[in-house]
């Protein structure tokens, strides 16, 4: 307005001054056609500066909306990281596998599906039950196609609500340096390199950022999907933030069954009634009792633990085990302490450890765990029971210890000062068994048959694990962990009865710890619009 003010008064004086001229002249016209010349003028000017102030405001609310959308953007992604938090270790446009797109190929929505039902449920029907799109396809709206702000859109109004696409994510360190892919001297990939940077810190510190750049868009013409992100848009914003990436405790609640490889189908009918912890549903035919959950993780094992030296002489080899036994034996020596605190009370449970090579009972035989001791099969064969074979870790009393069935304190007649305290988890066997026969393999193996049971803590990372036609037992009680559970053609049937119940639940009370724990995505730090 202050410059058609101006032209206004510099047309005003110029008339005067052919008014003044023209005075004594009597000019009436010339000065008649320079007042209408001034007031079309104004007019025309008064006009234009209201359609362009008209058009400013316009411009200013597309562009607050276009900034709202972004915010909506960094939001959906963030909360998306958030539950897929393994992606926030990969930059979006990395070299595959180290992308987003690579990584999302292989992964299924992480999380943890609980069977609110008064049925049994599977693996996949949880998952699928629980709705939501898969990690590829949400990637896939992310990167490149854009994810509108009304979710499943079906008219054109809700097209032209706008829409926002992920245009870079990288990684940096906390000095904010780029991490990307190493060549030389020593060749290492990112995810080597954030394994580093988590390990050099402590649980719940920062040991990296996630730059996350978003771009939102409205085109107040868009009729579909297709017109999104055209040149034809009225308006457009950038947004960049900061993720950190925290090293994560593990908040995965503990798994009764944990299945790393599931290569063959398992029987459909078979029942566990446990949480199932599972890469993915894959061949997972197992049903789920009502109350349990299934999570599904790309965590791995934690490593084995490392066995006594042969020459420890508190560190038994017993061979193979083909008739009853109760561990401890009379003699055998602990070879170290725990120190357990149950109730406020602390007992230091003695821990006895022994080397066997194949454990196979037939009529009615049964390894005997005494309460209150805490005895560790590292097992390097296979494990065949049937029948009524039983490895039994149960709060039971004989004249040697009595086992109180509700405090689970263990008191012995011969040791009265030195109580000890029952837990399921103080039978550890660990398969030391190692898997040559391919991914389909179903060797090594740990096999229950016809009501055979074990209670305790099974950890056999390359083992097919199965309990068949569990009769009055329950299979496994207490966790098992393994390659792949009930394959059919060694140890597996379709049969309808429970064949795991878990009884431990204390991620510390097995003293080992998950790999490839996914990072804690952090609240954001820093917020900047990039460009206009």
């Amino acid at each position: 307005m202050k410059n058609s003010k101006e032209e206004l008064l510099n047309l005003w004086l110029w008339v005067n001054k052919i008014n003044k001229n023209n005075q004594e002249k009597g000019n009436t016209l010339i000065v008649a056609i320079g007042i209408g010349l001034v007031l079309i003028i104004a007019t025309s000017l008064s006009l234009f500066n209201s359609s362009k102030d008209k058009t400013n405001v316009q411009a200013g609310e597309f562009s607050k909306k276009t900034m709202a959308v972004a915010e909506l953007g960094v939001t959906r992604v963030h909360n998306f990281l958030a539950k897929n938090s393994k992606l926030a270790e990969y930059p979006l446009k990395g070299e595959p596998p180290e992308d987003w797109e690579s990584q999302a190929g292989t992964m299924q929505l992480q999380g943890t599906f609980t069977n609110t039902s008064s049925t049994n449920s599977t693996c996949s029907s949880l998952t699928s039950g629980a709705g939501g799109a898969t990690v590829s396809t949400t990637v896939g709206k992310f990167k490149t196609d854009g994810d509108t702000v009304v979710e499943s859109p079906s008219s054109a109004s809700d097209f032209r609500q706008g829409a926002f696409k992920v245009v870079d994510y990288r990684l940096e360190k906390t000095d904010g340096k780029l991490i990307k892919k190493i060549l030389s001297p020593t060749p290492k990939t990112i995810k080597e390199q954030l394994d580093e940077l988590s390990g050099g810190v402590a649980e719940g510190e920062i040991y990296a950022h996630g730059i996350l750049e978003i771009e939102s868009q409205i085109n107040p013409g868009a009729n579909s999907a297709s017109d999104l992100f055209t040149s034809t848009n009225s308006s457009q914003s950038n947004v960049q933030v900061t993720i950190p990436l925290r090293r994560a405790t593990v908040s995965t609640p503990f798994p009764g069954v944990w299945i790393s490889d599931q290569q063959i189908g398992s029987p459909t009918n078979s029942i566990i009634d446990a949480t199932l912890l599972v890469p993915d549903c894959d061949n997972m035919g197992l049903n789920i009792a009502p109350g349990n959950d299934v999570i599904i993780s790309s965590m791995g094992f934690p490593p084995l633990p490392t066995p006594p030296a042969d020459t420890n002489s508190k560190y038994y080899n017993l061979g193979n085990i083909t008739d009853s036994i109760t561990l401890p034996r009379s003699g055998d020596q602990h070879i170290e302490t725990q120190a357990i605190t149950q109730n406020g009370t602390t007992y230091n449970v003695k821990v006895y450890k022994y080397k066997v090579d194949n454990i196979n009972l037939n009529g009615g035989e049964k390894i005997k765990i005494v309460p209150g001791r805490k005895v560790v099969i590292n097992l390097y064969g296979n494990i065949d029971i049937g029948g009524s074979q039983v490895i039994d870790n149960s709060c039971t009393t004989t004249t040697n210890y009595i086992c109180d069935p509700v405090t689970k304190i263990v008191t012995y007649p011969t040791d009265l000062f030195n109580p000890s305290v029952f837990r399921r988890e103080n039978l550890n066997i660990f398969g030391y068994g190692v898997n040559t026969g391919g991914v389909t393999s179903q060797e090594p193996h740990i096999c229950l048959a016809g009501g055979a049971e074990v209670f305790g803590f099974v950890f056999a990372p390359d083992y097919a694990v199965g309990a068949a036609g569990t009769g009055a037992g329950n299979g496994f009680t207490g966790a098992v962990w393994a390659r792949m559970f009930n394959p059919p053609s060694t140890c597996g049937s379709n049969t309808g009865q429970v064949v795991v119940v878990q009884d431990i639940t204390d991620w510390d009370a097995i003293g080992l710890v998950p790999t490839n724990i996914p990072p804690q995505i952090g609240s954001i730090t820093q917020w900047q619009r990039i460009g206009g």
